[in-house]
């Protein structure tokens, strides 16, 4: 809405200089009338030039005290009619007053919200002009009449280029002020957009930073009560004397846990990125960290974890935001393997001045085109799941300056790699090379 009120009011602008200028030529042409009266050109045309200036001005100018919308077709009609009269009776081509028709052409395209008036008047305007090109081969039409030429020599007289002058003159100034009151307008609607969208820009943080207080209590009431039923779930398997009851309850609370997972996945991301916190931290230790934290769950699975690399490599990071980003790659990896399959954490130097940490699992792999879609929130290939953990995972690398990629192929395995700066002063470690625990395999 805000911005089709700026474009309308720049179509306002733009039909009001149009009814402007209309008035304009009509006034030039009455000027030009009035000198060739004084310096001596015939009655017959003078008082023909002076009928069609006169209405073509009163038509204009009522146009503008009117104001109404778009131009009056009739003032538009009348400085035409104004101009080739005027031009015709001077010389057709050949006259002084031929360059007055250029910001009259201008208007026409302004001229209204109608297309094909604008369009007839380009077909009109082209006629005459072919029209007056053809009148010097008749016999009975004079080229240049008086006073504009010299009757014996034939030559343009002084009141020619006096004419002359003055149409180049009011064509330059008109053109000038047309391009500076459209300079101006469409300035004033850019700088208008830019207020409105720096409006938007903060009404828009404001509701976020209210989404994510909404989120946060949300979420605190609901793992309050997904943790009380984990914990009654627990208590009451053990306690069970029916092995399905057991069983069910068993259930119970690992949909609490997935539960507790989904929550805490869009808590992670409706919180954006907060300040980081950074302090040393070695890659090769978190990953130990993340692979005895995971190594129950990856048990269940059938899935074993394995860690690789240089120990002495350390980060300047945000170790629990690094920590999530972790546990969120090297889950997917999980939870992609089958059972038997060997997921790498693999920690190495590249680039001489950076930390690679990869995340190899050997599952089914992905696609290119669902390789390509990850990177969006909200998608998702596994039941269940959020579709967040990539997304929030690719944020907090990004704000830790580095990169996060994924390398994929169907039937072979996916390798996630998040590649960090190291700290300034960082132990010299060569570069391992690519893990080893894909032999035969080429990516």
């Amino acid at each position: 809405m805000e911005h089709t009120a700026h474009v309308r009011g720049s179509d306002a602008f733009v039909e009001a200089g149009a009814r402007g200028r209309l008035a304009w030529v009509g006034s030039f042409f009455g000027l030009a009338t009035t000198y060739l009266a004084l310096r001596g050109e015939p009655a017959p045309l003078v008082l023909t030039q002076a009928a069609f200036v006169l209405v073509s001005v009163g038509a204009s100018w009522r146009s503008v005290r009117r104001g109404s919308a778009g131009v009056d077709a009739f003032a538009l009609w009348a400085a035409l009619a104004c101009a080739f009269v005027g031009i015709g009776t001077t010389g057709g081509l050949a006259s002084p007053l031929v360059l007055a028709i250029v910001p009259l052409h201008a208007t026409i395209d302004a001229a209204s919200g109608a297309r094909k008036l604008g369009v007839f008047a380009h077909v009109v305007v082209a006629s005459l002009l072919v029209i007056m090109a053809l009148l010097p081969a008749l016999d009975w039409v004079r080229t240049i009449p008086e006073p504009l030429h010299h009757a014996q020599a034939g030559q343009p007289s002084v009141d020619y280029a006096v004419l002359a002058f003055a149409t180049v003159v009011f064509v330059v100034t008109k053109q000038f002020l047309i391009a500076r009151g459209m300079h101006r307008a469409y300035e004033a609607v850019a700088h208008e957009l830019s207020a409105r969208r720096h409006e938007l820009f903060e009404e828009a943080e404001a509701r976020t930073r209210s989404l994510e207080g909404i989120a946060a209590r949300l979420a605190h009431e609901v793992k309050n009560p997904l943790a009380a039923i984990k914990g009654l779930s627990r208590h009451l398997e053990k306690s069970a004397a029916d092995p399905k009851t057991a069983e069910r309850l068993v259930i119970v609370a690992q949909e609490a846990d997935r539960l507790a997972a989904i929550v805490d996945g869009f808590l992670s991301f409706s919180r954006g990125l907060d300040d980081l916190h950074v302090a040393p931290l070695k890659p090769y230790d978190l990953a130990r960290e993340l692979m005895l934290l995971l190594d129950t769950r990856a048990a269940e699975l059938g899935v074993t974890i394995e860690v690789s690399g240089p120990v002495d490599l350390v980060l300047d990071a945000d170790g629990r935001k690094i920590r999530q980003a972790m546990l969120n790659l090297c889950l997917n990896a999980v939870q992609a393997s089958p059972a038997g399959a060997t997921v790498t954490l693999e920690v190495a130097r590249v680039d001489g001045d950076a930390v690679a940490f990869r995340v190899i699992d050997r599952g089914s792999g992905m696609s290119p085109e669902v390789l390509d879609r990850i990177k969006k929130p909200y998608f998702t290939t596994r039941d269940g799941g959020s579709g967040l953990g990539v997304a929030v995972a690719r944020g907090i690398v990004e704000q830790h300056g580095g990169t996060l990629t994924h390398e994929s192929r169907a039937g072979v395995g996916t390798i996630a790699t998040m590649k960090l700066p190291l700290a300034h002063g960082g132990t010299n470690t060569l570069a391992l090379p690519r893990p080893s625990t894909l032999p035969q395999r080429r990516w």
